[in-house]
């Protein structure tokens, strides 16, 4: 820190003259300037290694060592009374929630990473506590379901899906029909009920909104009411469940009828008469107004 010999202003480091009096500074003989060097040599990161910060891997220790002591806690309770053949299922669940808090805690705060791992953890849990009794049976249901969860409520999300938005709703469809596919399979040791009834279901399915996509894109302002998008979506859903009776009689009975779902059809039915009436009506009043405004 340095004054000006003159006017006794402060000097900034460096300065060649004094900014108030321009008095010139001069360095006593034998004294060079230096500049002032920082107590590290380097910045200290504010995250450790990994993006863990002290504070989570303080929470990670913690963690680590109350899963120990609940491990040693339950088998030797277990082991003492007389049931340690049954410390399976309490110490891979203790083990298994333990392993989702530190993953939790030192993986990337992202929803996709961590949904991604959670569901991969959960259809792992699913598959131990199976296995528990050496035997694979409801899990091979249970554990590719979180798969298919994963397809529509984690994977639309990932930028792969955002870029290719169409990719990600085949792979969503593949993936139910794959689920579909495993459960007959598991169940019927074949594909009984799959193809007579769940592709054709699923093929309707995909004709009414291939019909109705098809529609709202015809449109000259390519704006779509929010209530065309719900009665269609009702139109959708209805005709699906018809198909679904027509083609499961056809199954169960041998004949193609409709059993239990005739009003459905009768309301889609109505409500696409609805709309059909409402955008023959607009095309109307929009006829009508543009021809008024030229004449």
């Amino acid at each position: 820190m340095a004054y000006c010999i003159r006017c006794g202003v402060k000097l900034e480091e460096g300065s060649k003259a004094c900014p108030l009096c321009k008095t010139p500074v001069h360095l006593p003989e034998g004294m060079e300037e230096q500049k002032q060097q920082p107590l590290f040599a380097q910045n200290l990161p504010s995250r450790g290694v990994g993006g863990v910060n002290k504070t989570r891997k303080g929470v990670i220790e913690l963690i680590v060592s109350l899963l120990v002591i609940s491990e040693l806690t339950v088998f030797l309770s277990l082991w003492l009374s007389g049931n340690g053949s049954q410390s399976f299922i309490p110490l891979f669940s203790i083990a298994m929630a333990a392993l989702s808090l530190i993953l939790a805690f030192s993986v990337k705060p992202a929803y996709t990473v961590q949904a991604s791992i959670q569901c991969l953890l959960a259809a792992v849990y699913l598959f131990g506590l199976d296995a528990a009794d050496l035997e694979i049976s409801w899990s091979l249901i249970a554990g590719p379901a979180v798969g298919v969860g994963w397809l529509y409520f984690v994977h639309p999300f990932t930028r792969r899906a955002a870029q290719k938005p169409k990719a990600a709703a085949g792979a969503c469809l593949a993936g139910s029909l794959a689920y579909l596919a495993l459960i007959n399979l598991v169940l019927e040791q074949s594909l009984t009920w799959f193809i007579p009834v769940t592709l054709p279901v699923i093929a309707s399915l995909l004709v009414l909104v291939g019909l109705f996509g098809l529609w709202f894109s015809k449109r000259k302002n390519k704006r779509v009411p929010l209530a065309d998008v719900v009665l269609a979506t009702l139109v959708v859903l209805f005709g699906t469940i018809t198909s679904l009776d027509f083609f499961l009689s056809w199954y169960q009975l041998g004949i193609f009828t409709l059993r239990w779902s005739r009003g459905l059809l009768g309301a889609s039915l109505v409500i696409l008469v609805f709309l059909i009436s409402v955008s023959v009506s607009r095309r109307v009043r929009r006829y009508f107004t543009s021809h008024n405004r030229h004449t």
